[in-house]
């Protein structure tokens, strides 16, 4: 879609700044993520952004699908992640739903398969990516 706000969103995520974030926010905003961290308010979505945004080296988002309905959009999108370790995901899908006032974005729900913070350990029980390989546990 045309002058679509959450490309705009996700376009400024892909930055890893979260100054261009920032900047499509309103002050009241809040936010919600796949692994269950949020925030309201400017400076709590100023901080968690960063302490997501410090565990990337690079991330892309490709919307696949979109539909928007008054001031709520709602987006499916793949998603590709780059840890700072090198690591790197496999396309996960995420569902961002973002509400969009003139003051700008004042309420993002994601949700995806993929649901412990990208910098955890957890992914290690199932295998383990070396060389950009996966080995399977034993």
């Amino acid at each position: 879609m045309a002058d679509s706000p959450i490309q705009k969103l996700l376009d400024a995520l892909d930055t890893l700044d979260v100054e261009q974030v920032m900047a499509l926010t309103s002050p009241s905003a809040s936010f919600r993520l796949m692994d269950g961290g949020s925030a309201e308010g400017s400076d709590g979505v100023r901080v968690l952004l960063a302490e997501n945004m410090s565990q990337l080296r690079a991330a892309r988002h490709r919307i696949t699908a979109q539909w928007r309905q008054d001031d709520v959009w709602i987006a499916e999108v793949d998603a590709t992640y780059e840890l700072r370790d090198g690591a790197q995901t496999a396309t996960l899908g995420r569902a961002f739903i973002a509400h969009f006032e003139p003051d700008g974005l004042t309420e993002l729900h994601v949700y995806g398969d993929h649901e412990h913070p990208l910098h955890t350990d957890a992914g290690a029980q199932r295998g383990l990516v070396i060389g950009g390989h996966w080995i399977p546990p034993l």
